[in-house]
């Protein structure tokens, strides 16, 4: 039993020089992989100076800090003027309810009347102070709101008219709806002049062919 117990092991004692052999030598490392550098492009604004910064695990020097607070800056201050001027030149800037040529013409038609509803925040307040200097008179201040709310309602009504037959008629495929543009008209129409954003482009001579036209 002993002797057959060796003669069966001897295969295995067999196996493990033949399998080492071979290989010879030990196996070679897997050479090491490069890391591609970032292109050497210079960072334009502040953002992407914090990201280069996080990137390659260095921090900007103050100089570096204080140059990239003025680029953001002089950027804020770009993106500002753009917004404010109403000139589709500067579409890029305005923010998205803005956008379009179809608001642009909104804009221009509502810029380009005189209505009651520009008036309106100005007479609502001298209203609210009638009403505490002149206590018996709040019936007479109260015909005076009612007529004034009719007289935006039907303002509106024309307004809405007006929008409806000049968008559809120059862009007859667009995709903005009607109660949108509606919606966008009266409350622009119902802000101080002065403070509408972006900025009045039109003057109350303006004609129908003038509207939503470039300005240079």
């Amino acid at each position: 039993m002993g002797k057959k117990s060796a003669e069966a092991a001897e295969p295995v004692e067999e196996a493990g020089p033949s399998a080492t052999g071979k290989k010879g030598k030990p196996t070679p490392k897997r050479p090491k992989q490069v890391k591609a550098r970032p292109p050497a492009n210079p960072p334009m604004t502040y953002k992407e100076k914090r990201k280069q910064a996080k990137s390659g695990n260095s921090k900007l020097t103050k100089e570096q800090k204080k140059q990239a607070k003025s680029d953001l800056r002089a950027e804020r201050a770009r993106i500002a003027e753009g917004q404010w001027k109403g000139d589709p030149l500067f579409d890029k800037y305005h923010l998205a309810r803005d956008r379009g040529p179809e608001r642009l013409l909104v804009r221009d038609i509502v810029d380009s009347r005189r209505t009651i509803a520009q008036y309106f925040f100005a007479i609502t307040m001298v209203l609210l102070l009638a009403t505490n200097v002149f206590p018996t008179a709040v019936g007479i201040l109260m015909l005076v709101w009612v007529a004034m709310m009719a007289g935006l309602a039907l303002d509106s009504y024309f307004l809405c008219r007006k929008i409806k037959r000049l968008v559809w008629k120059r862009f007859p495929k667009t995709e903005q709806r009607k109660g949108g543009l509606y919606w966008y008209a009266i409350q622009r129409s119902i802000m101080f002049r002065s403070m509408r954003n972006p900025r009045v482009r039109m003057s109350y001579k303006a004609t129908e062919e003038d509207l939503g036209q470039v300005v240079r």
